[in-house]
Protein backbone atom coordinates (compact mmCIF):
# COMPACT_ATOMS: atom_id res chain seq x y z
CA UNK A 1 0.00 0.00 0.00
CA UNK A 2 1.36 3.58 -0.79
CA UNK A 3 1.52 6.03 1.72
CA UNK A 4 -1.12 8.24 -0.16
CA UNK A 5 -3.55 5.37 -0.26
CA UNK A 6 -2.66 4.97 4.03
CA UNK A 7 -3.57 8.29 4.43
CA UNK A 8 -6.58 7.71 2.69
CA UNK A 9 -8.08 5.03 4.72
CA UNK A 10 -7.02 6.27 7.72
CA UNK A 11 -9.19 9.64 6.82
CA UNK A 12 -12.16 7.34 5.67
CA UNK A 13 -15.71 7.74 7.75
CA UNK A 14 -16.68 4.71 5.44
CA UNK A 15 -14.43 1.96 4.11
CA UNK A 16 -16.10 -0.04 1.40
CA UNK A 17 -14.47 -3.28 0.04
CA UNK A 18 -14.25 -7.21 -0.57
CA UNK A 19 -14.64 -9.25 2.74
CA UNK A 20 -11.07 -10.70 1.86
CA UNK A 21 -9.56 -7.54 1.21
CA UNK A 22 -11.48 -5.99 4.45
CA UNK A 23 -9.97 -8.36 6.27
CA UNK A 24 -6.41 -8.40 4.81
CA UNK A 25 -6.26 -4.52 6.75
CA UNK A 26 -6.85 -5.58 10.19
CA UNK A 27 -5.57 -2.83 12.72
CA UNK A 28 -5.15 -0.36 9.93
CA UNK A 29 -9.23 -0.12 10.30
CA UNK A 30 -10.45 2.11 13.25
CA UNK A 31 -13.61 1.95 15.41
CA UNK A 32 -15.00 4.56 14.56
CA UNK A 33 -15.23 3.63 10.76
CA UNK A 34 -18.43 1.96 9.48
CA UNK A 35 -17.13 -0.99 7.39
CA UNK A 36 -19.31 -1.96 4.46
CA UNK A 37 -17.85 -5.63 3.09
CA UNK A 38 -19.21 -8.19 0.14
CA UNK A 39 -18.54 -11.35 -1.27
CA UNK A 40 -17.20 -12.12 -4.80
CA UNK A 41 -18.86 -10.75 -7.97
CA UNK A 42 -20.75 -7.77 -6.08
CA UNK A 43 -17.95 -5.27 -7.32
CA UNK A 44 -21.45 -3.07 -8.94
CA UNK A 45 -23.13 -2.96 -5.23
CA UNK A 46 -19.52 -1.86 -3.91
CA UNK A 47 -19.45 0.85 -6.20
CA UNK A 48 -23.24 2.04 -5.11
CA UNK A 49 -22.30 1.52 -1.97
CA UNK A 50 -19.16 3.82 -1.95
CA UNK A 51 -21.05 6.41 -4.71
CA UNK A 52 -23.99 6.78 -2.24
CA UNK A 53 -21.95 7.42 0.95
CA UNK A 54 -20.07 10.03 -0.46
CA UNK A 55 -22.74 11.76 -1.94
CA UNK A 56 -24.44 11.79 1.34
CA UNK A 57 -21.40 13.81 2.14
CA UNK A 58 -19.07 11.30 3.73
CA UNK A 59 -15.75 10.54 3.21
CA UNK A 60 -15.33 6.93 1.71
CA UNK A 61 -12.47 4.63 0.74
CA UNK A 62 -12.82 1.97 -1.71
CA UNK A 63 -10.48 -0.40 -1.44
CA UNK A 64 -9.24 -3.10 -3.38
CA UNK A 65 -5.83 -5.86 -4.02
CA UNK A 66 -2.90 -4.07 -6.24
CA UNK A 67 -3.65 -0.96 -8.47
CA UNK A 68 -7.73 -0.04 -8.27
CA UNK A 69 -7.55 0.50 -11.64
CA UNK A 70 -6.17 -2.44 -12.98
CA UNK A 71 -8.62 -5.48 -12.96
CA UNK A 72 -10.48 -4.15 -10.19
CA UNK A 73 -12.56 -1.33 -8.70
CA UNK A 74 -11.91 1.94 -10.36
CA UNK A 75 -14.01 0.53 -13.28
CA UNK A 76 -17.37 0.03 -12.22
CA UNK A 77 -17.24 3.46 -9.83
CA UNK A 78 -17.24 5.03 -13.23
CA UNK A 79 -19.22 3.11 -15.34
CA UNK A 80 -22.24 4.30 -12.24
CA UNK A 81 -20.71 7.80 -12.49
CA UNK A 82 -21.26 8.14 -15.86
CA UNK A 83 -25.20 6.45 -15.45
CA UNK A 84 -25.84 9.03 -12.99
CA UNK A 85 -24.68 11.75 -15.15
CA UNK A 86 -21.57 12.73 -12.88
CA UNK A 87 -20.30 16.84 -13.76
CA UNK A 88 -16.72 15.57 -12.56
CA UNK A 89 -17.03 17.22 -9.13
CA UNK A 90 -19.69 16.30 -7.22
CA UNK A 91 -18.92 14.17 -5.14
CA UNK A 92 -15.28 14.00 -5.99
CA UNK A 93 -13.52 10.93 -7.05
CA UNK A 94 -10.06 10.92 -6.25
CA UNK A 95 -8.24 7.28 -7.82
CA UNK A 96 -4.97 6.16 -6.04
CA UNK A 97 -2.35 3.90 -7.87
CA UNK A 98 -1.19 0.50 -5.73
CA UNK A 99 1.13 -1.88 -6.62
CA UNK A 100 -0.33 -4.21 -8.77
CA UNK A 101 0.64 -7.87 -8.37
CA UNK A 102 2.35 -7.79 -11.86
CA UNK A 103 4.98 -5.07 -10.52
CA UNK A 104 5.14 -6.74 -7.20
CA UNK A 105 6.35 -10.26 -8.79
CA UNK A 106 8.54 -8.81 -11.21
CA UNK A 107 10.25 -6.58 -8.52
CA UNK A 108 10.68 -9.65 -6.46
CA UNK A 109 12.44 -11.56 -9.63
CA UNK A 110 14.85 -9.50 -10.97
CA UNK A 111 14.18 -7.50 -14.21
CA UNK A 112 11.42 -9.64 -15.61
CA UNK A 113 9.58 -6.63 -16.78
CA UNK A 114 12.31 -3.96 -18.32
CA UNK A 115 11.17 -3.97 -21.71
CA UNK A 116 7.72 -3.85 -23.43
CA UNK A 117 5.30 -6.00 -21.90
CA UNK A 118 1.23 -6.27 -21.75
CA UNK A 119 -1.00 -7.61 -19.69
CA UNK A 120 -3.81 -9.61 -20.35
CA UNK A 121 -6.81 -11.33 -18.19
CA UNK A 122 -7.29 -15.04 -18.98
CA UNK A 123 -11.16 -14.60 -17.24
CA UNK A 124 -13.68 -15.16 -19.92
CA UNK A 125 -16.27 -14.35 -17.51
CA UNK A 126 -16.86 -10.61 -19.17
CA UNK A 127 -14.68 -11.48 -22.32
CA UNK A 128 -15.10 -13.65 -24.60
CA UNK A 129 -12.43 -16.18 -25.47
CA UNK A 130 -11.78 -15.49 -28.90
CA UNK A 131 -11.05 -12.02 -27.79
CA UNK A 132 -8.85 -13.35 -25.25
CA UNK A 133 -7.21 -15.40 -27.92
CA UNK A 134 -7.08 -12.85 -30.36
CA UNK A 135 -5.11 -10.34 -27.63
CA UNK A 136 -2.66 -13.34 -26.68
CA UNK A 137 -1.93 -13.59 -30.37
CA UNK A 138 -1.20 -10.23 -31.16
CA UNK A 139 1.03 -10.24 -28.14
CA UNK A 140 2.97 -12.99 -29.33
CA UNK A 141 3.88 -11.61 -31.92
CA UNK A 142 4.86 -8.54 -31.37
CA UNK A 143 7.68 -10.13 -29.28
CA UNK A 144 6.08 -8.38 -25.30
CA UNK A 145 6.86 -10.12 -21.83
CA UNK A 146 3.21 -11.10 -20.84
CA UNK A 147 2.01 -10.69 -17.52
CA UNK A 148 -1.75 -13.14 -16.96
CA UNK A 149 -4.46 -12.49 -14.28
CA UNK A 150 -6.68 -15.23 -13.23
CA UNK A 151 -5.11 -17.41 -15.14
CA UNK A 152 -7.08 -20.64 -13.58
CA UNK A 153 -9.62 -21.95 -11.33
CA UNK A 154 -12.02 -24.62 -10.60
CA UNK A 155 -14.46 -23.58 -13.47
CA UNK A 156 -11.70 -22.29 -16.07
CA UNK A 157 -9.22 -25.13 -15.85
CA UNK A 158 -8.28 -24.88 -19.68
CA UNK A 159 -7.50 -21.28 -20.62
CA UNK A 160 -3.58 -21.37 -19.61
CA UNK A 161 -2.39 -23.77 -21.34
CA UNK A 162 -4.47 -22.95 -24.31
CA UNK A 163 -2.24 -20.01 -24.01
CA UNK A 164 0.91 -21.62 -23.57
CA UNK A 165 0.34 -23.42 -26.22
CA UNK A 166 -0.12 -19.91 -28.43
CA UNK A 167 2.99 -18.68 -26.96
CA UNK A 168 5.16 -21.33 -27.51
CA UNK A 169 4.37 -21.35 -31.03
CA UNK A 170 6.37 -17.61 -31.14
CA UNK A 171 9.19 -18.34 -28.50
CA UNK A 172 11.68 -21.10 -27.87
CA UNK A 173 11.16 -23.47 -25.09
CA UNK A 174 13.43 -22.04 -22.79
CA UNK A 175 11.70 -18.45 -22.71
CA UNK A 176 11.66 -18.00 -18.92
CA UNK A 177 8.13 -18.55 -16.80
CA UNK A 178 7.11 -17.32 -13.53
CA UNK A 179 4.31 -18.54 -11.23
CA UNK A 180 3.93 -15.80 -8.39
CA UNK A 181 0.85 -16.76 -6.00
CA UNK A 182 -0.05 -14.51 -3.01
CA UNK A 183 2.56 -11.96 -4.29
CA UNK A 184 3.21 -9.91 -1.15
CA UNK A 185 0.94 -11.60 1.56
CA UNK A 186 2.96 -13.54 3.94
CA UNK A 187 2.64 -16.94 2.05
CA UNK A 188 3.49 -15.73 -1.28
CA UNK A 189 5.45 -18.47 -3.92
CA UNK A 190 7.15 -18.46 -6.73
CA UNK A 191 8.11 -21.23 -8.98
CA UNK A 192 10.52 -19.93 -11.60
CA UNK A 193 10.09 -22.81 -15.04
CA UNK A 194 10.52 -22.21 -18.80
CA UNK A 195 7.72 -21.99 -21.43
CA UNK A 196 8.69 -25.76 -22.42
CA UNK A 197 7.81 -27.06 -18.98
CA UNK A 198 5.45 -24.41 -17.72
CA UNK A 199 2.46 -26.65 -15.83
CA UNK A 200 -0.75 -24.66 -15.44
CA UNK A 201 -1.74 -26.52 -12.53
CA UNK A 202 0.68 -24.72 -10.81
CA UNK A 203 -1.90 -21.45 -10.87
CA UNK A 204 -4.55 -20.50 -9.22
CA UNK A 205 -7.04 -17.40 -9.12
CA UNK A 206 -4.17 -16.05 -7.20
CA UNK A 207 -1.42 -16.47 -9.45
CA UNK A 208 -0.07 -14.24 -11.87
CA UNK A 209 1.90 -15.67 -14.41
CA UNK A 210 4.85 -14.15 -16.12
CA UNK A 211 6.20 -15.33 -19.70
CA UNK A 212 9.41 -13.62 -20.87
CA UNK A 213 10.12 -12.40 -24.62
CA UNK A 214 12.50 -13.98 -27.01
CA UNK A 215 15.39 -12.08 -25.66
CA UNK A 216 14.46 -13.10 -21.67
CA UNK A 217 16.95 -15.19 -19.73
CA UNK A 218 17.43 -16.99 -16.34
CA UNK A 219 19.75 -15.75 -13.98
CA UNK A 220 20.14 -18.29 -11.59
CA UNK A 221 16.76 -17.28 -9.36
CA UNK A 222 16.44 -14.06 -11.50
CA UNK A 223 14.17 -13.48 -14.49
CA UNK A 224 15.70 -11.14 -16.90
CA UNK A 225 14.44 -9.23 -19.92
CA UNK A 226 17.10 -6.88 -21.20
CA UNK A 227 16.44 -3.50 -22.93
CA UNK A 228 19.77 -3.40 -24.58
CA UNK A 229 21.78 -0.87 -22.77
CA UNK A 230 25.01 -2.76 -23.12
CA UNK A 231 24.14 -2.68 -26.27
CA UNK A 232 24.03 0.59 -26.81
CA UNK A 233 27.23 1.46 -25.31
CA UNK A 234 29.02 -1.03 -27.56
CA UNK A 235 27.72 0.63 -30.74
CA UNK A 236 28.86 3.85 -29.22
CA UNK A 237 27.96 7.51 -30.62
CA UNK A 238 27.88 5.58 -34.10
CA UNK A 239 24.52 3.50 -34.19
CA UNK A 240 24.17 1.59 -37.21
CA UNK A 241 21.29 2.67 -39.69
CA UNK A 242 17.66 0.72 -39.41
CA UNK A 243 18.63 -1.13 -42.39
CA UNK A 244 21.79 -2.41 -41.03
CA UNK A 245 20.53 -2.91 -37.77
CA UNK A 246 17.96 -5.41 -40.00
CA UNK A 247 21.01 -7.17 -41.53
CA UNK A 248 22.71 -7.70 -38.52
CA UNK A 249 19.87 -9.25 -36.78
CA UNK A 250 19.33 -11.81 -39.32
CA UNK A 251 22.74 -13.49 -38.98
CA UNK A 252 21.80 -17.50 -38.54
CA UNK A 253 18.69 -16.63 -40.61
CA UNK A 254 17.50 -18.16 -43.68
CA UNK A 255 15.65 -15.54 -45.98
CA UNK A 256 13.94 -17.29 -48.93
CA UNK A 257 12.57 -15.54 -51.27
CA UNK A 258 10.37 -16.82 -54.55
CA UNK A 259 10.33 -14.03 -57.14
CA UNK A 260 7.06 -13.85 -59.35
CA UNK A 261 7.54 -13.01 -63.29
CA UNK A 262 4.69 -12.96 -64.99
CA UNK A 263 3.16 -16.04 -65.24
CA UNK A 264 6.35 -17.92 -64.78
CA UNK A 265 7.92 -18.73 -61.36
CA UNK A 266 11.86 -18.75 -60.85
CA UNK A 267 12.90 -21.24 -58.42
CA UNK A 268 13.19 -20.38 -54.69
CA UNK A 269 17.00 -18.97 -53.93
CA UNK A 270 17.88 -19.56 -50.69
CA UNK A 271 21.10 -18.24 -49.24
CA UNK A 272 22.30 -18.11 -45.76
CA UNK A 273 23.37 -14.89 -44.37
CA UNK A 274 26.83 -14.85 -43.45
CA UNK A 275 28.06 -14.33 -39.78
CA UNK A 276 31.03 -12.08 -39.78
CA UNK A 277 33.94 -12.93 -37.61
CA UNK A 278 32.70 -15.80 -36.02
CA UNK A 279 34.35 -19.16 -35.41
CA UNK A 280 36.98 -20.92 -37.64
CA UNK A 281 35.95 -20.58 -40.93
CA UNK A 282 36.77 -17.06 -40.59
CA UNK A 283 34.42 -14.15 -42.51
CA UNK A 284 31.71 -15.38 -43.97
CA UNK A 285 31.74 -18.85 -42.62
CA UNK A 286 29.15 -19.86 -40.56
CA UNK A 287 30.80 -20.74 -37.04
CA UNK A 288 28.58 -24.15 -36.04
CA UNK A 289 27.15 -26.44 -38.28
CA UNK A 290 23.76 -26.17 -39.44
CA UNK A 291 21.71 -28.87 -40.17
CA UNK A 292 18.94 -26.77 -41.81
CA UNK A 293 18.01 -27.24 -45.46
CA UNK A 294 15.44 -24.46 -46.40
CA UNK A 295 12.41 -25.76 -49.12
CA UNK A 296 9.39 -24.16 -50.59
CA UNK A 297 6.73 -26.94 -51.30
CA UNK A 298 4.70 -25.66 -54.06
CA UNK A 299 1.89 -27.73 -55.32
CA UNK A 300 0.17 -29.70 -51.91
CA UNK A 301 -3.24 -30.57 -53.87
CA UNK A 302 -2.17 -33.90 -54.34
CA UNK A 303 -0.84 -34.40 -50.57
CA UNK A 304 -2.37 -34.93 -47.54
CA UNK A 305 -1.45 -33.66 -43.96
CA UNK A 306 -2.67 -35.07 -40.38
CA UNK A 307 -2.84 -33.06 -38.01
CA UNK A 308 -3.00 -33.94 -34.12
CA UNK A 309 -4.80 -31.75 -31.85
CA UNK A 310 -7.76 -29.62 -32.21
CA UNK A 311 -7.01 -26.78 -30.27
CA UNK A 312 -5.78 -23.04 -31.28
CA UNK A 313 -2.53 -24.42 -32.23
CA UNK A 314 -3.86 -27.15 -34.71
CA UNK A 315 -6.58 -24.54 -36.14
CA UNK A 316 -4.16 -22.10 -37.12
CA UNK A 317 -1.80 -25.32 -38.77
CA UNK A 318 -5.04 -26.73 -40.60
CA UNK A 319 -5.98 -23.13 -41.72
CA UNK A 320 -2.76 -22.73 -43.48
CA UNK A 321 -2.89 -25.87 -45.13
CA UNK A 322 -6.58 -25.50 -46.19
CA UNK A 323 -5.30 -22.56 -47.83
CA UNK A 324 -2.87 -24.26 -50.09
CA UNK A 325 -4.98 -26.94 -51.08
CA UNK A 326 -3.92 -29.72 -49.08
CA UNK A 327 -6.70 -32.13 -47.84
CA UNK A 328 -6.38 -32.49 -44.04
CA UNK A 329 -7.10 -35.09 -41.51
CA UNK A 330 -7.45 -33.95 -37.65
CA UNK A 331 -7.07 -36.26 -34.92
CA UNK A 332 -8.40 -34.98 -31.43
CA UNK A 333 -11.40 -35.60 -29.05
CA UNK A 334 -12.07 -31.80 -29.18
CA UNK A 335 -11.79 -29.21 -31.42
CA UNK A 336 -12.02 -25.24 -31.57
CA UNK A 337 -15.53 -24.06 -33.16
CA UNK A 338 -13.65 -22.95 -36.63
CA UNK A 339 -12.37 -26.77 -36.88
CA UNK A 340 -15.90 -28.04 -36.00
CA UNK A 341 -17.21 -25.61 -39.17
CA UNK A 342 -14.12 -26.84 -41.23
CA UNK A 343 -15.27 -30.29 -40.36
CA UNK A 344 -19.19 -30.13 -40.76
CA UNK A 345 -18.54 -28.22 -44.36
CA UNK A 346 -16.27 -31.14 -45.19
CA UNK A 347 -13.36 -29.11 -45.87
CA UNK A 348 -11.40 -31.74 -43.53
CA UNK A 349 -11.56 -35.24 -42.35
CA UNK A 350 -12.15 -34.95 -38.52
CA UNK A 351 -11.49 -38.40 -36.63
CA UNK A 352 -12.97 -37.47 -32.96
CA UNK A 353 -10.90 -39.72 -31.01
CA UNK A 354 -7.34 -39.95 -28.80
CA UNK A 355 -4.38 -40.33 -31.70
CA UNK A 356 -3.38 -43.98 -32.83
CA UNK A 357 -0.29 -44.78 -34.35
CA UNK A 358 -2.33 -46.03 -37.75
CA UNK A 359 -2.92 -42.50 -38.13
CA UNK A 360 -0.12 -41.64 -39.77
CA UNK A 361 -0.35 -44.09 -42.59
CA UNK A 362 -0.07 -42.33 -45.93
CA UNK A 363 0.15 -38.88 -44.59
CA UNK A 364 2.37 -36.59 -46.24
CA UNK A 365 3.29 -33.75 -43.42
CA UNK A 366 2.62 -34.49 -39.84
CA UNK A 367 1.46 -31.68 -37.50
CA UNK A 368 1.94 -32.67 -33.64
CA UNK A 369 -0.19 -29.65 -32.22
CA UNK A 370 -1.77 -31.51 -28.57
CA UNK A 371 -1.34 -29.85 -25.37
CA UNK A 372 0.41 -33.24 -24.07
CA UNK A 373 4.08 -33.35 -24.39
CA UNK A 374 4.32 -37.42 -24.00
CA UNK A 375 1.84 -37.63 -27.32
CA UNK A 376 3.38 -35.28 -29.43
CA UNK A 377 7.22 -36.50 -28.65
CA UNK A 378 5.45 -40.62 -29.50
CA UNK A 379 3.82 -38.42 -32.79
CA UNK A 380 7.62 -37.40 -33.70
CA UNK A 381 9.14 -40.81 -32.81
CA UNK A 382 6.84 -42.17 -35.37
CA UNK A 383 6.90 -40.03 -38.08
CA UNK A 384 10.74 -40.59 -37.88
CA UNK A 385 10.58 -44.20 -37.87
CA UNK A 386 8.51 -43.98 -41.02
CA UNK A 387 10.40 -41.44 -42.75
CA UNK A 388 7.53 -38.82 -42.62
CA UNK A 389 8.54 -34.27 -42.14
CA UNK A 390 6.63 -33.75 -38.83
CA UNK A 391 6.50 -30.88 -37.06
CA UNK A 392 6.69 -30.62 -33.39
CA UNK A 393 4.62 -27.28 -31.67
CA UNK A 394 6.09 -27.48 -28.60
CA UNK A 395 9.33 -29.08 -29.42
CA UNK A 396 10.38 -27.43 -32.94
CA UNK A 397 14.16 -29.16 -32.83
CA UNK A 398 12.23 -32.66 -32.11
CA UNK A 399 10.62 -32.29 -35.94
CA UNK A 400 12.09 -32.57 -38.83
CA UNK A 401 10.78 -29.40 -40.12
CA UNK A 402 8.89 -25.90 -38.61
CA UNK A 403 7.46 -23.14 -40.29
CA UNK A 404 8.71 -19.84 -40.88
CA UNK A 405 7.54 -16.59 -40.28
CA UNK A 406 5.96 -15.57 -43.85
CA UNK A 407 5.23 -12.43 -45.83
CA UNK A 408 3.55 -12.75 -49.13
CA UNK A 409 3.24 -9.78 -51.67
CA UNK A 410 2.36 -10.08 -55.25
CA UNK A 411 5.94 -10.23 -56.45
CA UNK A 412 7.65 -12.21 -53.66
CA UNK A 413 7.25 -14.48 -50.72
CA UNK A 414 9.66 -13.91 -47.90
CA UNK A 415 10.22 -16.72 -45.04
CA UNK A 416 12.35 -16.19 -42.11
CA UNK A 417 13.71 -18.85 -39.81
CA UNK A 418 15.57 -18.77 -36.28
CA UNK A 419 15.75 -22.85 -36.79
CA UNK A 420 12.82 -22.57 -34.24
CA UNK A 421 14.29 -20.94 -31.38
CA UNK A 422 13.10 -17.75 -31.67
CA UNK A 423 9.66 -17.33 -33.56
CA UNK A 424 9.08 -14.11 -31.97
CA UNK A 425 13.24 -12.78 -33.35
CA UNK A 426 11.95 -14.08 -36.81
CA UNK A 427 8.74 -12.44 -36.99
CA UNK A 428 9.66 -9.11 -36.04
CA UNK A 429 12.90 -9.66 -38.47
CA UNK A 430 10.07 -10.26 -41.57
CA UNK A 431 7.78 -7.53 -40.40
CA UNK A 432 11.09 -5.04 -40.77
CA UNK A 433 11.52 -6.51 -44.45
CA UNK A 434 7.61 -6.34 -44.97
CA UNK A 435 8.48 -2.43 -44.27
CA UNK A 436 11.63 -2.37 -46.90
CA UNK A 437 9.29 -3.98 -49.95
CA UNK A 438 6.69 -2.12 -49.14
CA UNK A 439 8.73 1.34 -49.40
CA UNK A 440 10.45 0.33 -52.47
CA UNK A 441 7.28 -0.64 -54.35
CA UNK A 442 6.08 2.69 -53.06
CA UNK A 443 8.96 4.22 -54.50
CA UNK A 444 8.54 2.27 -57.92
CA UNK A 445 5.19 3.30 -58.43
Amino acid sequence: MTLAAHQALREADVVVGYKGYIDALGDLLAPHQTIIASGMQTELDRARHALDHAVAGKRVALVSSGDIGIYAMAGPVFELLAERGWNGSEPEVVVLAGVSAFQAAAAHLGAAISHDFCVISLSDLLTPWPLIEQRLAAAATGDFVVALYNPRSRERHWQLEAAFDLLRQQRPANTPVAFATNVSRPNEQFTLTTLGAADPSLANMFTVVLIGNSRSYRMGDRFVTPRGYAEAKLRGDNPPSPATQVHEQTENVFVAAKEHKGTQQDDAAFAPLPQRGRGAGGEGQLGHAHHTYPIVLTNLSASRAVVVGGGPVGERKVRGLLAVGCAVTLISPDATAALQVWAAAGQLTWAQRCYQPSDLTDAGLVFATTNQREVNAAIAHAAAERGMLCNVADAPNEGSFHLPALHRSPECLIAVSTDGNAPGRAAAIRDALARFIAEEEGTRV
